[in-house]
């Protein structure tokens, strides 16, 4: 199995062998001559093996914390919160190109710090009043945030994640949870005319300019812009590429985001992203976070490979939506099946 490797604050990414076998060189060699010096001075072996510990730690190889499959499935580092290295990682050459370019693991400090500083919105204040085009509409939504009410028990004070939340009002999943049952969370709106909209529309929730990732580490992608359907696009000839409502937007995956607002327990995951759905899902490192209830648009994806990715992580199928502007699955945790 190989391991991660920080010397001076570094953190080589794996498959760095060469890096690794260099260290071990420099581990042999200090064990060498204090061997040496067994022979001329005499100390015990277990001194010997004292120092053989010390040079081991000198260069910070993490035996114990060796990377295990799951957390190179999902791009994690894995390292203990308390970890004194985790403040030179945030510091240390951090970049929007490095962070990219790297592929840096989802809980890097580097990709979490990056959030907080130049994308995370905090919430508007309680006693700000909203800035509604149509207040009286108590709940935007085409069923979603009734029928996730319902299975909770009409929860109050939940916390949610919305992406694809466009305006912050128009066809909103949370807005209702939101004005009337004193919810939270963070809205994902990565069109940048919606963003602006959204922000004027002073939710008590976090919001970020972004696209999720489709990828378990931060991407740069190219966006198509069209209202309430924009969405990544992959394959681009020169001319689409050119076209003027094409952006160069930063995507983040959502654990990251998670971490950055410090929320890892979720009672409702609203994703709509106009086809992306499953690969987003699949960057979710669920042995992380608790995630109760799953809106899923499925138009572009279809049914059947979501419920066959989602029975094994623990969910299963609790209800269907099937408006046009609202074709979602919801799911829920195995765990809350007796409500």
């Amino acid at each position: 199995m190989r391991l991660p490797l920080v010397i001076g604050g570094h953190i080589f990414r794996q498959g760095s062998v060469i890096v690794t076998i260099i260290a071990l060189v420099f581990v042999f060699i200090f064990v060498i001559q204090h061997m040496t010096y067994t022979q001329t001075s005499g100390p015990s072996t277990g001194f010997i093996r004292e120092a053989v510990d010390q040079a081991l730690d000198s260069i910070n190889i993490r035996f114990k914390g060796r990377i295990s499959p799951i957390s190179t499935e999902y791009n994690l580092l894995d390292l203990d919160e308390t970890d004194p290295r985790l403040a030179e990682l945030a510091a240390e050459k951090c970049t929007i190109e490095w962070m990219n370019a790297d592929r840096l693991q989802q809980d890097h400090p580097c990709v979490i710090e990056t959030i907080r500083r130049r994308y995370l919105h905090p919430p508007a204040d309680l006693d700000v009043p909203y800035n509604l085009v149509a207040p009286n509409k108590a709940d935007p939504s085409v069923g979603q945030a009734t029928s996730i009410l319902n299975y909770l028990g009409n929860q109050t004070k939940g916390f949610f994640i919305e992406c694809g939340a466009l305006d912050g009002e128009h066809l909103s999943n949370t807005l209702y949870m939101e004005r009337t049952m004193q919810w939270g969370g963070v809205l994902i709106e990565a069109d940048q005319t919606s963003f602006g909209k959204l922000l004027s529309r002073r939710r008590k929730s976090y919001a970020l300019p972004v696209c999720l990732s489709l990828q378990p580490y931060p991407t740069q992608v190219t966006f198509k812009v069209t209202y309430a359907i924009g969405s990544v696009q992959e394959s681009l000839t020169p001319e689409q590429s050119k076209e003027s409502n094409m952006l160069t937007l930063q995507c983040f995956p959502i654990y990251s985001i998670l971490l950055a607002i410090g929320q890892t327990r979720v009672d409702f995951f609203s994703l709509d992203v106009e086809g992306h759905e499953l690969r987003i899902l699949k960057t979710i490192p669920w042995h992380k976070v608790d995630i109760k209830t799953l809106a899923v648009e499925w138009d572009h994806v279809g049914e059947k490979p979501l419920v066959d990715y989602m029975g094994p992580k623990g969910y299963y199928v609790f209800g269907r939506n099937t408006v046009n502007v609202g074709n979602d699955l919801f799911f829920a945790k195995n765990d809350t099946r007796h409500r």
